[in-house]
């Protein structure tokens, strides 16, 4: 059994304090907020998007990251939704991307717009059955197509004459001059065998210039974290993310001090060891210990503080936030 202290201690909340203002030899421009989400994960901004259905999926996620923060997708959406929507800020820019969108010769064309409509892209690398690249389809070559050609295969609309590529292993810096001397903006990278190991394009080295601060991962890519419940489904959720290379995954509960919670944090940690997991939400040092205990690379700090969470006015729940911290 648990004691409870009976006496009432007073709790805090931010609207509740202000801080004195100091002298200062520090400018504006020289202050530095990044900070880390994890030991792996570092933000330019301190800022992390809440995991709800009206306010994260894709469109604020790439935003955000390109800022510097992270976005957490909500998980109010079937498993293949939630995946494709973490698949969209993953793919969304990179320094290079590793497993680009490809078509085969025999794709149609009206597949291939399809395809590239989804991803938000302006053309795809066109390969055989063996990985080799035999051409490339942007929307130049699909300018002034019409209807009836929407049922052709993209081999007889596609780029497959002195096509430009480069070898695995070449720097941006590289890439950019590629660019600039041949006037392409997709770059395929091949192997010795021609085989698509894959593609650097002109819009994401503008986007490194545009954003120099964006929350990148080793690969250049945004990063992105995606909720989870508890659930049966919870381990092929975390599964699904996995594969399309979500950043962080977030236990995303009301009480987080609690044995549902903790065993679902130890299961991710067990079957993922290497994957970075918040859990969460507590708003006591018992909450906080235990989920630490049970794998958890950070912890979710606040119950009841949300500017519209009722939690504290209809089940009498919580702590002022500034005191839970």
């Amino acid at each position: 059994m648990v004691e409870v202290e009976k006496q009432i201690k007073e709790g805090l909340t931010f609207d509740d304090v202000l801080l004195i203002p100091q002298y200062s030899e520090v400018l504006p421009h020289e202050v530095d907020v990044s900070t880390y989400l994890t030991k792996k994960i570092k933000l330019n901004i301190p800022i992390v998007s809440a995991a709800m259905d009206t306010v994260t999926e894709a469109r604020l996620a790439i935003a955000l990251a390109r800022e510097g923060g992270i976005g957490i997708i909500h998980r109010n959406l079937p498993i293949k939704k939630q995946a494709e929507e973490v698949e969209k800020v993953k793919k969304s820019e990179s320094g290079m991307i590793i497993n680009p969108v490809v078509v085969k010769p025999d794709t149609k064309v009206k597949e291939a717009l399809d395809i590239m409509a989804k991803y938000k892209i302006s053309g795809v690398p066109v390969v055989n059955e063996k990985n080799k690249l035999v051409g490339i389809l942007t929307n130049r070559d699909l300018r002034f197509i019409r209807t009836e050609d929407y049922v052709k295969p993209v081999s007889e609309f596609m780029t497959k004459e002195n096509l430009i590529t480069a070898r695995e292993g070449i720097t941006l810096d590289e890439a950019e001059e590629i660019f600039r001397k041949y006037k392409i903006e997709k770059l395929p990278i091949v192997d010795n065998q021609g085989r698509i190991k894959g593609l650097i394009t002109i819009k994401d080295i503008v986007k490194r210039r545009k954003y120099p601060n964006a929350c990148k991962d080793e690969l250049g890519r945004l990063r992105v974290g995606a909720a989870v419940g508890t659930g049966e489904e919870t381990v092929d959720r975390v599964s699904a993310l996995v594969e399309v290379g979500v950043d962080v995954i977030v236990v995303d509960t009301a009480h987080g001090h609690s044995k549902r919670v903790l065993e679902t944090v130890e299961k991710i940690k067990n079957l993922f060891p290497d994957l970075d997991v918040i859990a969460g939400n507590v708003a006591t040092p018992e909450g906080t210990k235990a989920l630490i205990e049970a794998g958890a690379d950070a912890v979710k700090v606040g119950v009841g503080p949300g500017s519209i969470c009722t939690t504290g006015i209809v089940a009498g729940v919580g702590v002022p936030q500034l005191t839970a911290i």
